[in-house]
């Protein structure tokens, strides 16, 4: 490996090979070679990821793999009875009082144990946006390190399980087991990594080894902190949060906790966030087919047993597999809003739709899948042409990509996307349009061969978009100008900008009344409270409707003349008749709702409750009836829920998670 201090072989017993499942095995050396350069190298600064699988000299039969040296940041000297031995840093030693560590030579602070939480918190997001579960997470299999910054890496990685698929029977450490709490659960999951994690912590800030009782926490440790504990170990999974979840409390609370061992008053002392050095010497720019195990230019020989042999993937690129069914193929108009996509059809009959000779059921309310995507995944579209869902990550600055025909994945990067918001898919012109926040720009992606064709300016911090593919335009509303811009998609220019309201938000055409429905959600000081409506025959402003306190998301069933407003400080749902513009009724939903999409084929309605700053804790989908405005059930996703969309021929709904950096899916 041409970017490690050193390589080892890791050689399985000839009792444990006929248990090994090869062709898992050879996914992930693959799959780390279908990763982008940047992400690889990421990925490799946070485990041993297994690069290259070894068989027998003239033999295709696998005895092991080779993989990344321990960096040399995660070893220690402990103090021992014989003396200072230097051994792995497991992070089992830290799982002891502040005595036994000052004994063994590793004095460690409050502030040092939070940092380390936050870090594997990081790091097991990381993965998770991978679809890996690490499964057996236990201090054996986690190394730590104090300098130059806490840091933490994950050894034994062929145990973990990747796209849903594990190389050998998952098995859990004792004292570890999920199924302690919850017998029959799956091993190796995200719900599955938040309870360990949920034990770790409380482990860690306790210094008990074996403990499960939360009221075992230091009284110092942070309320926030003491609940997220408490939530983890729950018996529900899906009441734990996830690690992403945990950041921000941890950061809050390294930020005020002691920096000297054994001492627990708050600090003043601001924390800052040490760059973390990677196990490995990162070039300024990647190599040419840049997987970091190169037979032509290794960097040290690894210890491989005479007689075996690398056995080198193919050298055309792989994606990973991940959970997904097959989508159906039926071409109709979309409309995005900030991320929601909304199928539009026609009819208003009161019996259930068809799509061709089948009757159509609303989508199952429950989560059937959960997918990995970028940090702070915002906006979602269904590509009804390629079967593919493109999914925005703000943070990132990428658009995560899953191909449900060949139920791959793939991330598409370009410097031109700053704070990717919302995405819209014109399915027939073969092109998606994502709104650049950050840049004040829309991108244009073609599809087919996910290429960057077209780069549009636009006004300040565009966060919403809509097509109208009928007319060849598109309406992108520009949240700190007060405008909306209007794009001739032929031309890819602008031909217009028109002013709304105040820091206007979602955006949605109505086809049926020639409207575009704009809503302008203001400031926490100043809430607009008032949805803009647009023609698209005379561009101009044609009134307004009064809605509730900071109206962000808007969706148009065309079919039933109606229009869904989320009210995000009021967590309602305002219901438009769109032909006499007025609200016909205004429904309670869950905390903070943002995205709202419609299946018109399923009468139904989907609101993501997305949570507001006083109170984060949304995480869940309210199902609407769509002809009797009224809540039928409620659907626990992952954490602070955002943009939605509808497959209306796949019968999937899926929602990105903000904090979670993941994409449940709802559906059979």
């Amino acid at each position: 490996m041409q970017y490690a201090k050193a390589m080892v072989y890791k050689e399985y017993k000839s009792a444990v090979l006929p248990q090994v499942a090869v062709d898992v095995l050879e996914e992930m050396p693959r799959y780390l070679e279908s990763l982008p350069f940047a992400e690889g190298i990421d990925l490799l600064s946070r485990v041993a990821w297994p690069c290259r699988l070894v068989e027998e000299d003239n033999s295709h039969r696998v005895t092991g793999f080779v993989m990344p040296a321990i960096p040399d940041d995660f070893f220690v000297d402990l103090i021992v009875s014989s003396g200072v031995q230097r051994r792995t840093a497991e992070f089992q030693h830290l799982l002891n009082t502040d005595d036994f560590l000052a004994r063994r030579g590793i004095p460690l602070s409050d502030r040092q144990r939070y940092e380390l939480l936050s870090d594997a918190a990081e790091a097991l997001a990381l993965l998770h946006r991978h679809n890996i579960a690490v499964g057996d997470l236990s201090p054996k299999n986690m190394l730590f390190s104090l300098l130059p910054s806490c840091t933490v890496y994950f050894i034994d990685c062929d145990a973990m399980r990747l796209a849903g698929r594990s190389v050998t029977v998952q098995v859990e450490t004792p004292d570890w087991e999920v199924r302690t709490v919850n017998a029959g659960e799956e091993l190796a999951t995200p719900r599955s990594d938040a309870y360990k994690f949920g034990l770790l912590a409380l482990r860690l800030l306790a210094g008990d080894q074996c403990t499960r009782d939360p009221a075992r926490l230091p009284a110092g440790v942070p309320m926030p902190v003491r609940q997220l504990v408490g939530a983890a170990l729950s018996s529900t999974p899906g009441m734990r949060p996830l690690p992403a979840a945990w950041s921000p409390a941890l950061r809050a609370a390294a930020h005020s906790a002691a920096t000297t061992a054994a001492a627990r008053p708050a600090a003043t002392r601001p924390v800052t966030a040490a760059a973390r050095r990677p196990p490995f010497a990162v070039p300024a720019s990647p190599p040419a087919g840049w997987l970091p195990v190169s037979p032509q230019q290794p960097a040290s020989p690894p210890p491989v047993p005479r007689g075996a042999v690398p056995r080198h993937p193919p050298t055309r690129p792989f994606q990973r597999a991940r959970p997904a069914v097959l989508l159906g193929a039926l071409a109709i108009a979309l409309v995005v809003l900030c991320g929601v996509l909304i199928g539009v059809s026609n009819g208003d009959d009161d019996s259930a739709s068809t799509v061709g000779a089948t009757a159509v059921r609303p989508i199952p309310a429950s989560v059937t899948a959960t997918l990995g995507a970028g940090a702070e995944p915002w906006g979602v579209a269904f590509d009804a042409r390629t079967s593919t869902v493109f999914t925005t990550n703000s943070r990132s600055n990428s658009i995560s990509v899953y191909d449900n025909r060949t139920r791959s994945t793939g991330t598409i990067t370009a410097p031109e996307l700053a704070k990717p918001a919302a995405i819209a898919v014109d399915s027939a012109a073969g092109v998606a349009y994502i709104t650049n926040a950050d840049g004040g720009s829309v991108s244009v992606l073609r599809t087919s061969d996910r290429a960057f064709v077209g780069r549009i300016t636009v006004g300040a911090a565009p966060y919403g978009i809509a097509l109208d593919p009928n007319a060849k335009r598109a309406y992108v509303t520009n949240f700190l100008a007060d405008t909306v811009s209007v794009i001739d998609t032929g031309s890819n220019t602008v031909v217009t900008t028109v002013a709304v309201g105040s820091h206007p938000y979602g955006i949605a055409v109505d086809p049926a009344t020639k409207s575009v429905f704009v809503a302008n959600a203001g400031t926490p000081q100043l809430p607009d409270r008032r949805v803009s409506v647009l023609s698209t025959s005379s561009l101009t402003i044609v009134g307004t409707i009064d809605v509730g306190n900071r109206p962000y998301g808007i969706a148009v069933d065309a079919g039933a003349a109606t229009a869904y407003v989320t009210n995000n400080q009021d967590s309602t749902v305002s219901v438009i008749d769109t032909r006499s513009r007025v609200v016909r009724a205004t429904v309670r939903v869950g905390t903070g709702p943002v995205g709202v999409a419609v299946d018109e084929p399923g009468r139904a309605v989907y609101v993501t409750n997305h949570g507001t700053d006083a109170n984060p804790v949304g995480n869940t989908v309210s199902v609407l009836a769509s002809r009797s405005s009224t809540v039928d059930t409620t659907v626990q996703v992952g954490l602070r829920p955002h943009g939605v969309t509808v497959d209306p021929a796949g019968r999937r709904l899926y929602v990105t998670n903000f904090d979670d950096g993941t994409v449940s899916v709802l559906g059979n």
